[in-house]
């Protein structure tokens, strides 16, 4: 599969702070991606998290090709706490996570954003 094809352009838009852009990775969780596709856009608000950012879906996914350490710009989907999460660094996950994307540009922006910040990611 050409990178066209297995890798979604998003744009992640974090309000009053700016904006990040990145991509899904079919590659590495197909099944979890597919899913979070038929979602999108997203509007919604981050999750309590002290070392990464997660959003809350709803679509309750089981592990796919799970890691257990993650570097920064990761997207992943943690089936734990059905949420996407987002790390701004290198770092160990409290739970196996799928590696679902990354985050490419405007990284910095996910450093030290407060719980129930408004994020939109849709597909750019």
């Amino acid at each position: 599969m050409s990178d066209s094809l297995s890798k979604i352009p998003i744009k992640i838009t974090l309000i009053d702070r700016g904006e990040a852009k990145g991509y899904l990775n079919r590659l590495t969780a197909p099944l979890t991606v597919q899913e979070i596709l038929t979602i999108l856009p997203l509007n919604t608000s981050t999750s309590p998290a002290m070392v990464f950012v997660s959003v809350i879906i709803g679509i309750k996914r089981g592990a796919e090709k799970p890691v257990s350490q993650v570097k920064a710009g990761t997207i992943g989907y943690w089936p734990r706490g059905d949420a996407i999460t987002f790390y701004p660094k290198d770092m160990k996950p409290y739970g196996p996570v799928n590696n679902i994307g990354v985050v490419e540009e405007g990284l910095e922006l996910f450093h030290g954003l407060r719980s129930r910040s408004r994020i939109i990611i849709e597909r750019a």
